[in-house]
């Protein structure tokens, strides 16, 4: 029976590791505004820095800085998830937040094309680079920190806490985007109202570095580590099957943004659906991570992504089919929430089954990688991928397929993941 101090201990220890997880979620979250900013404004950002007199370059231009992003994130996830396996988990979330928070103020206070010309789109392109480079590495980091804090049994509750806090960055840049096209003057609003949340973001970089410093150095044998490459190749299962299970979860997210300002078949969303839906999609990522995290931690982590992912099968068709017969916001926005649930369900167990794959001395790098990997291969292809089979197959239901393959390929990830571990 334990005695009073050390009960004492235990309950002063678990208010450590809490402080520490609110840390990290926190951080995590306003660091996730910085980059979502960018989607949401995106259409002023292209009219101030790629004008149409630049002709077929404009949308060549605005592309390669959406497509920059997501190139940057392997070579992010390698080059700061490598760091943080050898020198410890602090110094790279410290380097992430300062990476993000120079490629955010960037983009707040670069002229526009009117004013520097091709240099403009030119430095926007190193901007979303370098924010690139750092999203490419937090999820990594920011979940090596946290299952190394947490007690074993609340690991994927911590993790669904983890991606809720990408989900309140969500909410939080779709409703900053609310209020800034509500108050701010049309002509304003094109001049420099759109730049209020990079402003915004970039201010709040003191206190980004402030919690990231509460976080205790973590200690980590540089003899442990080995060269990247020796990494990759020795772990190559493992990490192919990390990929797939990325792609399961990834591809739902980002149909979801799509779906929201595209819509489904020939019906277009408005501005104010789309704003809406933003928001709604954070919430729902939300509630779902911590629900699924709460919920693996109790019934083990393959029954909750199981059931995600074939539910994720089962209902992509008839699910899409009534939105497109019915026609109506209420009904989209039912498909939105439905999927992107679904996939945040399955967040934080995904997150703990990829990083258990994993000895410790590798998992920054390795998670890092897969995850970055993951989104740039299939999450930010996703729109491409539907509107080219809409396009070239005349289907109208493409969307559903992709999910309905996205969640088949992460079953059975997690069935060939359970058999090697039974062997």
């Amino acid at each position: 029976m334990p005695t009073v101090s050390q009960s004492a201990q235990h309950a002063s220890t678990r208010h450590n590791q809490f402080q520490i997880a609110a840390t990290v979620v926190i951080a995590n979250a306003i660091e996730f505004f910085d980059y979502f900013s960018y989607a949401t404004f995106i259409t002023f950002i292209n009219r101030c820095f790629f004008p149409s007199s630049l002709g077929a370059s404009s949308s060549i231009f605005s592309f390669g800085v959406f497509a920059a992003g997501f190139l940057a994130r392997p070579l992010g996830a390698i080059l700061i998830g490598r760091h943080a396996d050898t020198t410890g988990r602090k110094p790279a979330f410290l380097l992430t937040a300062l990476l993000v928070t120079i490629g955010t103020l960037g983009i707040a206070v670069v002229p526009s094309y009117s004013t520097l010309g091709l240099l403009a789109p030119l430095l926007i392109l190193f901007a979303r680079f370098i924010q690139g480079l750092a999203i490419g590495a937090e999820l990594g980091v920011s979940a090596s920190l946290l299952l190394e804090i947490c007690i074993p049994k609340s690991r994927s509750t911590c993790a669904g806490w983890l991606m809720a806090g990408q989900g309140l960055a969500l909410v939080a840049s779709g409703l900053c985007g609310i209020a800034i096209l509500h108050t701010v003057p049309p002509g304003a609003l094109e001049t420099w109202g759109w730049r209020i949340p990079f402003v915004l973001a970039s201010a709040m970089f003191p206190l980004q570095m402030y919690l990231r410093r509460r976080i205790p150095e973590d200690q980590i044998d540089p003899a442990e580590s080995s060269p990247s490459r020796t990494v990759l190749l020795g772990l190559r299962k493992q990490w192919l099957l990390a990929i797939v299970f990325i792609f399961g979860g990834t591809v739902p997210t980002y149909m979801a943004t799509y779906t929201a300002t595209f819509g489904v078949g020939n019906v277009m969303p408005t501005h104010g659906f789309t704003a809406v839906a933003t928001v709604a999609v954070g919430l729902t990522s939300v509630v779902m991570s911590v629900v699924g995290g709460w919920l693996s931690d109790r019934l083990g982590r393959t029954p909750i992504i199981a059931f995600a992912r074939l539910s994720t099968v089962l209902v992509a068709l008839p699910a899409f089919h009534v939105a497109e017969i019915f026609r109506h916001d209420v009904s989209l926005l039912a498909v939105i929430v439905l999927f992107s649930g679904l996939s945040a369900l399955a967040g934080g167990p995904t997150i703990i089954e990829i990083i258990l794959m994993f000895p410790r001395r590798h998992r920054a790098l390795t998670l890092s990688l897969a995850y970055a990997t993951g989104v740039a291969l299939f999450g930010g292809t996703a729109p491409l991928v539907v509107a080219s089979l809409d396009a070239w197959a005349g289907w109208r239901q493409s969307a559903a397929w992709y999910l309905m393959v996205s969640g088949a390929a992460s079953l059975l990830a997690l069935t060939l993941n359970r058999v090697r571990n039974e062997h």
